[in-house]
């Protein structure tokens, strides 16, 4: 009589993903990572210091995604030119014009802006890439054209199957392109860790924020939200 060997094939557990579609945002406290910012978990860069000196990111070197501060690139700039997020100067008045906001050049002289914008994360002291990443939309290139992002992981995978938004979407009424009503959060969750965030047809983005957990929130926090349907769950492989 032979014997039977029987085998099983074990397959990792494909990695969690959540997408946050885009949110109004006012200031950090509309963030969905807020609790995070809160606790320390998750860093926020808001780039009024005119630099990205946040730990673990940077941004890329590289043509057409060598980055600024509006005010760093051009310190007499027009306030009016500016789209910074609301809460930056102390007040929520639907206008953004006396903070600072990240801007990207096609070469690291100063040439013409691109609606490109990327990020890169790096593993922190314990050798983990952020689980929560999030950009704040502060103006679009072209209301014509949709915003387009996606998530990429440390093996240069999109993790986030590139999402796309129409950014006429955004407001239920007319609203001029200065308005900061029109602004707009998008995050992603992704288990195994995000290595790069990369956005078109932005011209100016706001409130980077990254890390790695959220605590739970408060009772009270939890009945003046109401984020689920905003929530996208995924499976990546």
């Amino acid at each position: 009589m032979k014997a039977l060997l029987f085998f099983t094939l074990v397959l990792p557990a494909p990695a969690a993903s959540i997408l946050w579609d885009p949110l109004p945002y006012l200031s950090e406290a509309d963030s969905p990572f807020y609790q995070g910012i809160l606790s320390g978990d998750i860093y926020l860069e808001d780039f009024e210091d005119q630099a990205l000196n946040t730990p673990f990111v940077r941004h890329p070197d590289n043509v057409p995604y060598f980055g600024f501060t509006y005010r760093q690139l051009v310190p007499d700039i027009t306030d009016e030119v500016v789209r910074s997020v609301d809460g930056d100067d102390g007040m929520i008045n639907f206008q953004g014009f006396l903070g600072d906001s990240w801007i990207t050049t096609a070469d690291p002289w100063g040439g013409a802006l691109t609606s490109r914008v990327s990020f890169e994360f790096l593993p922190n002291d314990n050798n983990l890439f952020p689980r929560f990443v999030g950009i704040v939309v502060t103006a679009v290139d072209d209301f014509d054209r949709d915003v387009s992002l996606a998530f990429f992981d440390e093996n240069n995978i999109n993790v986030s199957n590139d999402s796309e938004y129409d950014p006429k979407d955004w407001s239920p009424i007319p609203l001029l392109g200065t308005d900061t009503r029109l602004h707009r959060f998008i995050g992603f969750y992704h288990e195994e860790g995000i290595h790069r965030l990369s956005l078109s047809n932005v011209w100016q983005v706001d409130h980077l924020q990254y890390g790695y957990a959220i605590p739970e929130p408060s009772t009270s926090f939890l009945m003046g939200t109401a984020l689920i349907p905003f929530l996208r769950r995924k499976r990546t492989a």
